[in-house]
């Protein structure tokens, strides 16, 4: 099931929503339709830096595997199923609430 993507003021459904816009760069987004100021959880931004490190380590081990190949395939090949897999748990786990000023 898709995780329930909706504005924590109005309900409005945000999953259609353009992920590129005026506010990608500032800490919060704006509900089109209520103008209200939201963020994603505490949880989900520290599950977004986990996924950072496994990002460079999918990196890393992706660039070995290339460059000497043999013994770093395995490596590269779990290195990718984890990032992967935890990428899709975060995805159904993302929840917005009101940003704070």
């Amino acid at each position: 099931m898709p995780p329930r993507m909706n504005c924590p003021v109005c309900g409005s459904d945000m999953r259609s929503r353009s992920l590129l816009s005026y506010y990608s760069f500032k800490p919060y987004r704006v509900c089109p339709d209520c103008q209200a100021k939201y963020t994603s959880d505490p949880n989900t931004r520290r599950r977004q830096l986990v996924i950072l490190v496994l990002a460079l380590a999918v990196f890393g081990f992706t660039v070995a595997a290339a460059l000497k190949g043999g013994v770093w395939v395995l490596p590269a090949v779990l290195s990718h199923i984890a990032f992967w897999g935890y990428f899709g748990y975060v995805l159904s786990r993302i929840s917005y609430v009101p940003y704070e000023e």
